[in-house]
């Protein structure tokens, strides 16, 4: 995989280097005459006050969120929500999961010495899809049952262009499960590299650290054939030794090398219309160490494929319509490197592992996403309509020898599908979101099969009282929502003796019932503009949260 992601992205880099330049430099030339002569007729034609704001410098806009899913801005979503841009991400010169949230509030990221390896914690809640994990509208589902994380996902940093963090089961329009909330990585665009008038753009960075003595390397073509279609390849290679502790030791089995790749397309059918096609993977390889010794090489591939279709017209305002189809595939071999003294699973025997013995661990993820807003008027009420439904179907196979830790993770299938309906409405200065989610999921394995569904209600009310300029931009809002996460295959079929000759078995519970999650959250919002000078932004967005999770 790794030569054939290599030569595959190198190809796509290889394409935007090697096109003329001339081409490029002739749009640049044009766009900064045209950019001048905009400049000016700007200039000219603005009042005092706007020459003012343009001496200060150009007006930011506030970042666009998707908590709602019909794109508003993190002040505006009536959530907790966080958002971690693409300067943000350079500027911490991120190179884990954990540096790009590092700071967010409330989530903690788990990790070990594979730094592509990850797990998210949402306000105590992690694992077993509590947090949703979401890259580019695919759900990453990968699961392995041991005594670290058990569910991870893996995605080199310097893909990602951002990151949104929507907090708790107000989310729930993205699937189901999400008790503890969602994160959304988007990856990079060609967009991102070209400017207006460019054709084509090249990017190359390096990195070196000292500690584990390692180097990153990535290298980025983006091309523009029209206005209607462009494609970016990029390629990250990132080779690391064992690190050192702080007292100076060397820390065994943290030394690794991963190979990141990611191509995406972007075609304009119409001027009201998008398809974003897209790929991303991961080539990895480290040992794991017991007690000092290297005991296990593991070897992994990750593979995500989407498809995203938007068509939105602003003459209909019924129509801001989104389909999402993904694919996500994790293979993970580990193969023993040393004799291991284990026990059976099934007998509790004790056994000896030999060298050479493999564990397995494939994990496909099929996910279809569809919603659609539509935006109208009822007696002075505006209203933002979104529904929609998704399902998602989770494939695991696991195999190896007796004693492997392939054996605690069971195989199966599991189907997850939902359909939700939300509506915001505002008047004057109060604001009302109210939504209903219906989920439904089945397992089925060797062992049995199991199946159940709910409704979850989302209500949130929000309010502005004041009209002064100094406390028009104050709102107060709370909310109260409930989640719903069917069982995992491990929680509901594992079984067998405990693998350290503890005596005390596993056993199955095809009755396991649901997961749901109650969250009733308070906040508080301000924003106001022309603070100090003309041009400037002020926004604040604390809010408080009580969380329960219940299994029943």
């Amino acid at each position: 995989m790794a030569t054939g992601m290599a030569a595959l992205l190198a190809g796509a880099a290889a394409i935007a280097l090697l096109t003329p330049s001339a081409h490029a430099q002739s749009a640049k030339a044009q766009q900064a005459a045209q950019t001048a002569t905009d400049q000016q007729q700007a200039e000219q034609a603005q009042t005092p006050e706007q020459a003012v704001t343009a001496a200060a410098g150009a007006t930011l806009l506030d970042q666009i969120l998707v908590v709602s899913r019909t794109g508003e801005t993190a002040i505006d979503s009536l959530a907790s929500v966080s958002h971690v841009d693409q300067e943000q991400l350079q500027r911490r010169m991120a190179t884990t999961p954990n540096d790009m949230l590092l700071g967010v509030p409330g989530v903690a990221v788990q990790a070990d010495a594979r730094r592509v390896s990850s797990s998210i914690n949402i306000r105590g809640l992690q694992d077993f899809g509590r947090v949703a994990v979401i890259v580019d509208g695919a759900r990453q589902n990968f699961q392995r049952s041991d005594h670290g994380p058990q569910s991870t996902f893996y995605i080199d940093p310097e893909l990602i262009k951002s990151v949104d963090v929507i907090r708790g089961p107000v989310a729930n329009t993205y699937g189901s499960g999400a008790i503890g909330g969602v994160v959304l990585f988007e990856t990079k665009d060609a967009d991102d590299y070209l400017r207006d008038g460019e054709t084509w753009a090249a990017s190359a960075t390096e990195r070196y650290e000292s500690n584990g003595e390692g180097w990153t390397t990535s290298a980025a073509g983006a091309y523009r054939f029209n206005e209607n279609w462009d494609v970016l390849g990029n390629i990250v290679y990132r080779d690391y030794d064992d690190y050192k502790d702080g007292g100076g030791d060397t820390v065994d089995g943290t030394g690794f090398d991963v190979l990141s790749g990611l191509l995406k397309t972007t075609i304009r059918p119409s001027e009201n219309s998008e398809l974003k096609l897209g790929w991303n993977g991961t080539s990895d390889g480290w040992n794991e160490v017991s007690g000092g010794t290297p005991v296990n090489d593991v070897d992994l591939e990750a593979n995500t494929f989407t498809a995203r279709y938007n068509i939105t017209d602003e003459d209909k305002s019924w129509l801001d319509l989104h389909v999402n189809a993904s694919y996500n595939k994790t293979n993970m071999e580990m193969t023993s490197l040393v004799p291991q003294n284990r026990f059976d699973p099934v007998t509790g025997l004790p056994i000896v592992l030999p060298a050479g013995s493999m564990s397995t661990f494939d994990v496909g993820t099929s996910g279809i996403d569809i919603w659609n807003t539509s935006r109208f008027e009822t007696a002075g009420i505006a209203h933002e309509l979104t529904y929609g439904g998704d399902w998602v179907s989770d494939d695991v196979e696991t195999g190896g020898a007796a004693g492997g830790a392939s054996f605690y993770t069971p195989s199966g299938k599991r189907n997850v599908s939902g359909a939700y309906i939300q509506d915001k409405l505002t008047w004057d200065r109060l604001e009302i979101i109210a939504g209903l989610r219906y989920d439904n999921y089945k397992l089925e394995s060797d062992v049995g099969e199991t199946s159940g569904d709910r409704l979850s209600p989302r209500i949130t009310v929000g309010v502005s009282p004041f009209e002064t300029v100094s406390l028009s931009g104050l709102q107060f809002y709370g909310t109260y929502a409930e989640g719903y996460r069917s069982p995992s295959l491990s929680e509901t079929l594992i079984s067998g003796n405990h693998p350290a000759g503890v005596s005390f078995p596993f056993l199955p519970n095809p009755d396991l019932k649901p997961e749901t999650g109650k969250t009733v959250e308070f906040g508080v919002n301000y924003k106001r503009d022309d603070i100090l000078e003309a041009g400037d932004a002020f926004r604040s967005r604390p809010p408080t949260s009580t969380t329960t999770s219940k299994t029943t």
